[in-house]
Formats: C-alpha cells, structure tokens, sequence
C-alpha cells in the first residue's frame, strides 16, 4: 500500500506507518509538491492508488473520486499532537480499510465516509 503526506503533515508519520508493515510513504513536501491545490493533488493520489494523510478539511466534503482518504483533526495543533492521535488511531484501526473511504480522526472519535 502507498500513502502521500499532505505538507501540513508531521514527516515523523512516515516512520510509524512504514514500521506498521510493508508500505511506502511519500510526502508533497519531499516530491516538491508544496502548494498543490487539493483538488489536483486528490487527482494525483488516486492516479498513483495512494491513501492521502492530510490535517486540511477540505477533503473532508470532496466530491471527485477518491483513493482514501485520512484527515486528522487533533485537539491542539503541533507534531506532538498529530503524533499522539495518529498513533491512538493505528491501535484500532487497520490500514488497508481506508481504501474507497474518507476517514476522519478526533481524539476518541473516529468518522467513516465512504
């Protein structure tokens, strides 16, 4: 499985999905993507069968085809935070089931689009 961090997104994510199992991580700030808008940036992520990791909520409500999708809404913003609330959401949740679905990450919530 692939996945794309959004550039509002901790690269420390990386280490804790590719340590998870035998998946690639690529990043827009790495691919010199900074800037992309969403909507082309959907288009690359679903082109490429990439789930995108993403903080922004515009993607929440997206009405072009998706891969899957992930937007993370902590509490407080910072590495630590999204750190912290990514991890609590890989304890239950596996990642092969975001495929075809948005899913949405609060602190002890989590909400599924499909």
């Amino acid at each position: 499985m692939r996945f794309k961090l959004d550039e509002n997104t901790p690269f420390i994510l990386k280490n804790i999905i590719e340590k998870k199992g035998n998946y690639k991580v690529d990043s827009v700030f790495h691919e010199k993507l900074t800037g992309i808008d969403d909507k082309s940036l959907n288009h690359k992520c679903f082109d490429n069968k990439q789930i995108l990791i993403t903080l922004d909520t515009d993607f929440i409500n997206i009405t072009d085809p998706f891969y899957g999708i992930i937007v993370l809404r902590p509490k407080t913003q910072g590495k630590k935070a999204v750190k912290t609330l990514f991890e609590d959401f890989m304890i239950g949740y596996n990642l092969k089931d975001v495929i075809g679905k948005i899913i949405i990450v609060e602190p002890n919530q989590i909400r599924i689009r499909a």
